[in-house]
């Protein structure tokens, strides 16, 4: 196939497979205080928890802390990270479990730290984190709850997701963590959002793999987050050279 019949049969392959269609807007990451060029990322901690309640989601509520007080105690925290030349932050804790945009947005504001907040439901620790519906609702259902946060705002129009986080226990998956996995799919083909998920063990990372295939999403929009706790480096090589992103307990990502 010449260059010219290639490029007219791309967006046939793209329909097929979504990561293949170019680009239609320079990219940009949303942040609690609105989209920002990638260039002024700079220093970033990848996987952060500003503030995190694992009481469980029947009874998680914002009731149950004084989000001035984790105001006071946190800002501290990141300004000395900026003082340290940081500049971003991705804060990992998903709704259902403490996360708290309008606060989140504080913080960047008097701090000057760029802080990306999540969409998608946690559903690692024998799905403690997840709400009721979780369990009731479809895969595309979901999905569109997730979707509609980054089109309309999460509780309001101001602030946006700017990744998908969920989370598995180890592998096989159960039945309610692959709908988890082919939601996070079907909202990554809507968003193009990545899906980082904390995920229990190697056999997991692998069934993920094997679900994000089946529903048309590149290994490339799939972040193992807290790889480190599978032993076996066969299988990180494996997931890597997939296309996966590996995370460790630190804050430090390999491709």
């Amino acid at each position: 196939m010449d260059r010219r019949s290639f490029l007219a049969a791309l967006p046939a392959l793209a329909a097929g497979r979504p990561w293949l269609a170019p680009p239609r807007h320079p990219p940009r990451v949303l942040t609690v205080r609105g989209p920002v060029d990638p260039a002024e990322l700079g220093t970033t901690l990848v996987h952060e928890h500003v503030l995190v309640d694992f009481v469980g989601a029947d009874k998680v509520s914002r009731q149950r802390y004084d989000a001035e007080e984790a105001f006071r105690t946190v800002l501290p925290h990141l300004m000395a990270l900026k003082q340290r030349g940081g500049r971003t932050l991705v804060e990992c804790t998903p709704a259902w479990l403490g996360r708290d945009p309008a606060l989140l947005r504080r913080l960047s504001e008097a701090s000057g730290l760029h802080i990306v907040t999540n969409t998608g439901y946690y559903g690692a620790s024998q799905h403690k984190y997840l709400p009721a519906h979780a369990f009731e609702e479809s895969a595309e259902r979901l999905a569109e709850r997730w979707t509609s946060e980054w089109l309309h705002g999460i509780e309001g129009p101001s602030i946006r997701p700017g990744f998908l986080k969920t989370g598995v226990d180890a592998g096989p998956l159960a039945e309610v963590d692959r709908k988890l996995i082919t939601a996070a799919a079907l909202c990554h083909r809507r968003t193009a959002l990545r899906i980082h998920c904390h995920t229990g063990d190697g056999r997991a990372a692998m069934d993920i793999l094997s679900t994000l295939d089946e529903q048309g999403v590149s290994p490339a929009a799939f972040v193992w987050v807290h790889a480190q706790n599978e032993k076996d480096r066969a299988l990180h090589l494996r997931a890597a050279r997939a296309g996966a992103w590996t995370q460790g307990v630190s804050t430090f990502m390999t491709k």
